[in-house]
């Protein structure tokens, strides 16, 4: 398992594209072949998963699932609601435009290492869910 740490500041080409900071890109084994996931977040960001994390941990949790109503409709969101995308020779992916538009179409993002998959942010939006949670840090329970 990958540790995705840290965030950077991106700019987006003209044609959507995000050069994958080299740190994260480092993480990912060459065997995956340049297959990442992205997907929809549910706090206004993207998610981008290697491949092979996308396997083990989304669609390995959607498959556990009880069978039922709940459970189709979960698959059938991510299944809509994501694309495998290539990380090209110079180390850049594709953003699909429709992608963009759900965080606003920004010229620059920030790239967050979560762990075990990327988030990829507008700025303004990533400065207000880095207060949020600075601030549920501090006031919370959790401590390592």
């Amino acid at each position: 398992m990958q540790n995705f740490l840290g965030d950077f500041d991106c700019a987006l080409d003209s044609k959507g594209r995000l050069m994958v900071p080299a740190k994260f890109r480092h993480l990912v084994p060459e065997a995956g072949g340049g297959l990442w996931v992205i997907t929809l977040g549910k706090d206004k960001c993207l998610n981008l998963y290697p491949l092979s994390e996308w396997d083990e941990e989304v669609v390995k949790k959607l498959h556990s699932l009880p069978p039922g109503p709940e459970k189709r409709k979960y698959i059938r969101f991510y299944s809509r609601k994501s694309r495998t995308i290539n990380l090209d020779k110079s180390g850049r992916i594709a953003i699909p435009s429709n992608f963009l538009e759900a965080i606003d179409s920004p010229g620059k993002v920030v790239v967050v290492g979560v762990l075990n998959y990327i988030e990829i942010w507008a700025p303004e939006e990533f400065e207000k869910a880095s207060i949020e949670g600075d601030e549920a840090y501090l006031e919370g329970e959790f401590e390592i």
